[in-house]
């Protein structure tokens, strides 16, 4: 009787299973969760090559990098506040501040050196304030840093009367610099987004970042100082924006108060392209620099169709909302065909 069942089981077991491998053979592979943001860099550089030839030569492309390494620094900052579910919107006030502060201090302390250390201590300063005023006040973060933002543009025009401030030259050199054939903004940008993926991938510290990120109550159960690491995020992108707008005032040689209206909503736009959600928690600074690279590039390619500052912000917003509805396309897919 144990044979006759074996044996039927043996029967019905072996139709069975090139049923099971020719359903497996069909199944289409994951994508990495942040891979495709690379997709549609390429994507876009194959549309420029075809649309407008003239926005992928080495000339036009060199052009270009500087400010992408700019606001890939931007959106390294943002990234890491929206991973902590919160939102700095003084990167305008904070990139113009930060320029007109590292001209003056060039200029009186004779060093820029000197200069940049003082600047990104300011920076570190406006970032304590701003998470205190998230974290320990419990003021929403987009009405705490729209208040501090007016206070920076307030301050630069103080310090300006509504006159652009030289850079000094030393600064400019370093701007214009271009190493191994790359401008010296892209080697910095490089820099940061580097060294902000290895803390928050690679140390136990950026284990208790996004653990913050995800689940503060639990974070705090677990004996994770969350106060710390909220600020931490504030501080960070404070600074991050202090650098770009070094940066950008020494590529432009100058500094003034509306140096940093272009680098708010599209390094936001770069971080929700790039896939990190509002939620908190997971992220890539990797993919937000990428995605400022899309920006960039998408913003040159309209510049060079002719289309005017409306539709370049419509094409902003399309391009914001196709990254979103990619983001969620392979899940819908693998639920769609769980539910069939």
């Amino acid at each position: 009787m144990r044979k006759v069942v074996s044996n039927q089981a043996d029967v019905v077991s072996e139709p069975a299973r090139p049923f099971v491998a020719k359903s497996r053979s069909v199944r289409v592979p994951a994508f990495g969760e942040f891979w495709w943001i690379w997709v549609g860099l390429v994507l876009l550089f194959c549309v420029s090559l075809v649309a407008a030839p003239g926005t992928m030569t080495r000339g036009s492309i060199l052009a270009m990098l500087p400010f992408a390494g700019i606001l890939a620094i931007v959106a390294t900052g943002q990234t890491l506040v929206i991973q902590q579910r919160g939102l700095d919107m003084s990167a305008i006030g904070m990139v113009s501040l930060a320029g007109v502060v590292m001209a003056r201090s060039g200029f009186g302390f004779d060093s820029i050196i000197l200069a940049v250390i003082f600047t990104v201590c300011m920076g570190g300063l406006v970032g304590i304030v701003n998470g205190a005023l998230v974290s320990k006040f419990a003021i929403t973060p987009l009405v705490a840093t729209l208040a501090v933002n007016a206070l920076l543009i307030g301050g630069v025009r103080s310090l300006t009367g509504n006159v652009p401030v030289n850079v000094p030259t030393p600064m400019q050199t370093i701007s214009h610099a271009q190493f191994i054939g790359l401008p010296a903004n892209v080697l910095f940008a490089f820099a940061f987004v580097v060294t902000a993926w290895f803390i928050t991938r690679k140390t136990a510290i950026g284990r208790r970042f996004v653990a913050v990120g995800v689940n503060p109550r639990a974070a705090e159960v677990a004996g994770v100082r969350v106060l710390q690491y909220r600020i931490g995020a504030y501080v960070a992108s404070a600074v991050c924006f202090s650098a770009a707008g070094m940066l950008l005032a020494g590529f432009i040689g100058s500094a003034s108060q509306t140096s940093g209206n272009d680098y708010l909503l599209p390094a936001i736009a770069a971080v929700v392209i790039g896939g990190t959600p509002f939620t908190g928690g997971k992220g890539s600074v990797i993919a937000s620099a990428v995605a400022a690279l899309f920006m960039a590039q998408l913003g040159q390619l309209v510049l060079a169709l002719g289309a005017g500052p409306a539709v370049q912000l419509l094409v902003q917003a399309c391009a914001i909302l196709l990254a979103t509805t990619v983001r969620h396309l392979p899940a819908a897919i693998r639920a769609f065909r769980k539910n069939v």
